[in-house]
């Protein structure tokens, strides 16, 4: 029996952390991951205990909707409209959670000071700033998974999701909460186990993903459909012209990882100065802004391979 309570409260926590990383960012049903004791209990959910998970609920989400991608393909969909109506899919399956944070920044970065801008993030309307902000986001996330080969799509949707996710755990270690309440305020002090156990999760993830990716069979007919047109690609050629097909297709995921690390990094960059310039801080609608530009950055630079 002393051995039987430990394990129960290892997966009872477990379960709580994933029930809280999915009620924040998905729309999905927490209840049935909860035992019967914290289904009556009246204690707050340890949100920042919980972001180790992010990244794996971001790459989940990913999977799906390279899912549905691929079988409105299958249906012989065009690419661009497959990739709209998987991305409202991802809309609804995430209540458009970071699509709202972004918008409201936008609108937020209009105004004259600091205390007007979080005012105005506070305020449910959207403005101008907000749609083009909006538009834009959901042009570059669509073009991008039109232009990518059929087999590339669920690859990019699955790591963009991931380090988009993980994109909110690095934002609360280099800024203070704009706010005294809200998700910032409940990230606030960081937890550092959470923090790097999510971090190493999502570096995992992407990487082994990548690699058994590149033993699909499908891989080498994707590299004879682009080899070298793209850039970085043709330039790997160059460096080692006489590469066989196996290391040209891990020189791909080399290429794949990089880039998409270097798109986290940036996006990740941009939101993080800009939030300290006009905010002082981050807010709940600077992590959801984050997490769209990370996965509009990432989508973008999968494209560079053609």
């Amino acid at each position: 029996m002393s051995m039987s309570g430990p394990a129960e409260s290892f997966s009872a926590r477990l379960r709580l952390d994933m029930a809280c990383g999915l009620s924040l960012l998905t729309q999905l049903p927490t209840g049935w991951l909860l035992s019967p004791a914290q289904r009556v209990s009246t204690a707050p959910w340890p949100m920042g205990r919980s972001i180790w998970c992010w990244p794996l609920i971001g790459a989940v989400i990913g999977a799906l909707i390279g899912a549905i991608f691929c079988l409105l393909r299958l249906g012989h969909v065009a690419p661009l409209p497959a990739a709209g109506l998987a991305l409202a899919v991802q809309c609804v399956l995430t209540g458009g959670l970071h699509e709202d944070g972004l918008a409201d920044l936008a609108d937020g970065c209009g105004g004259p000071s600091r205390e007007r801008r979080l005012e105005i993030m506070r305020d449910s309307r959207i403005g101008s700033y907000g749609v083009l902000a909006l538009s834009l986001s959901l042009l570059v996330r669509a073009s991008s998974l039109a232009a990518l080969p059929a087999g590339m799509v669920l690859l990019a949707l699955v790591v963009s999701g991931c380090l988009a996710r993980a994109a909110l755990l690095v934002l609360p270690a280099f800024l203070t909460p704009a706010r005294p309440d809200g998700l910032a305020r409940s990230l606030s002090p960081l937890p550092r186990t959470p923090f790097w156990l999510g971090l190493i999760l999502a570096g995992a993830s992407v990487g082994a993903l990548a690699w058994l990716w590149a033993d699909g069979p499908c891989v080498m007919s994707l590299w004879n459909s682009i080899q070298p047109s793209g850039k970085i690609l043709s330039l790997s050629r160059q460096i080692w012209p006489h590469a066989s097909g196996f290391y040209d297709a891990r020189l791909m995921v080399l290429h794949i990882g990089l880039l998409s690390v270097a798109a986290t990094l940036a996006a990740c960059g941009l939101v993080t100065v800009a939030a300290r310039r006009l905010l002082g801080g981050y807010t709940g609608d600077v992590l959801g802004a984050v997490a769209v530009l990370t996965e509009c950055f990432v989508l973008a630079s999968f494209t560079t391979l053609l």
